[in-house]
């Protein structure tokens, strides 16, 4: 009989898991990375990252007011994002990681977090695109992507 309840309650609490949304760590072997502090996370709990989970990568342009803030060019970090942009840096919005992090995304490469995003995409990477390619950054849409945070970096 308590093997059934216990059965039970791992079946209940998996389903919600599965349901939640929560990334499951990608190859399941490796170990979990350091504790890092969310942005999007007022009320300071410390999410454990893995060295890299599944996560949504959308794109967004720089310069848009309909796609950023009052000051379309700066971003989070108080750098003019349109000119470094401009000059080819790779510039990706994240608040699951902090400022300045350096994240290695499936099939596009290298890009330093120097933007933040809306706190209702927490766990989505966001890659900045000039202001006149909006027609690419629709055309990327919503894709799943295996996203990396680089040791060494905050």
């Amino acid at each position: 009989m308590k093997n059934t309840i216990l059965l039970a309650f791992v079946i209940v609490v998996a389903s919600i898991w599965m349901e939640s949304g929560i990334n499951a760590t990608v190859p399941a072997a490796q170990q979990a990375g350091s504790g890092i502090m969310s942005a999007g996370n007022p009320a300071g709990f410390i999410e454990k990252l893995a060295p890299g989970l599944f996560r949504e990568v959308t794109a967004y342009n720089v310069g848009r007011r309909n796609q950023t803030s009052g000051k379309p060019c700066i971003g989070a970090t108080g750098k003019n994002l349109c000119r470094l942009v401009a000059e080819g840096a790779r510039i990706c919005a994240a608040n699951f990681v902090e400022m300045e992090t350096i994240l290695h995304i499936e099939g596009y490469g290298q890009c330093i977090v120097l933007d933040r995003m809306n706190r209702r995409f927490g766990r989505r990477v966001d890659i900045a695109m000039n202001e006149n390619e909006v027609d690419r950054a629709i055309e990327f849409g919503i894709q799943r992507r295996y996203v990396e945070v680089k040791p060494g970096y905050p």
